[in-house]
């Protein structure tokens, strides 16, 4: 599969909490169920800022961890829903990476560029299959909402 808008990080400003809403709207279209969770307690929502869980035919469900963002924050809203919408699309793809292992490397330099709290992230706390799904999901926290909309819907809506 040929991935388009890898290769094109530039930090961004999601602006809007339109963007979340018609990537959400785009997630459920797929048959996923999107959660807003604010319980502190709850044991997923923790320590995180979002999670997506899939079990074949018993849970597709993407979690926003409301007690863990500022809901009022439209970036840190856009940056759960674009991580945890990039495992969407990686369960689209199979549970396989999106980008095309030539893209990997570019992925990462990007990463190490513009976050590199999250490529130090990915090389001290995963590995294997797990540290290349966890580098696209940081990596579309910094894509443009259309990219990222443009890039799920070429995955996950295949012909």
């Amino acid at each position: 599969m040929t991935v388009c808008c890898l290769g094109n990080a530039t930090p961004v400003n999601a602006g809007s909490f339109q963007d979340s809403l018609e990537l959400i709207n785009l997630v459920k279209d797929t048959g996923t169920k999107v959660s807003f969770n604010s319980n502190a307690y709850d044991e997923h929502c923790k320590d995180r800022a979002g999670y997506y869980s899939f079990v074949e035919n018993e849970e597709d469900l993407l979690v926003v961890c409301t007690s863990q963002i500022d809901e009022e924050n439209p970036d840190e809203l856009w940056e759960v829903i674009a991580h945890e919408t990039m495992h969407v699309a990686q369960a689209c793809n199979g549970w396989a990476p999106v980008a095309p292992p030539k893209y990997r490397a570019r992925l990462l330099r990007e990463l190490r560029t513009l976050a590199p709290h999250y490529a130090k992230l990915l090389v001290n706390s995963y590995s294997g299959q797990d540290q290349l799904l966890e580098m696209e999901a940081f990596w579309a926290e910094l894509q443009t909402p259309s990219a990222i909309k443009k890039l799920f819907r070429l995955v996950c809506y295949k012909d």
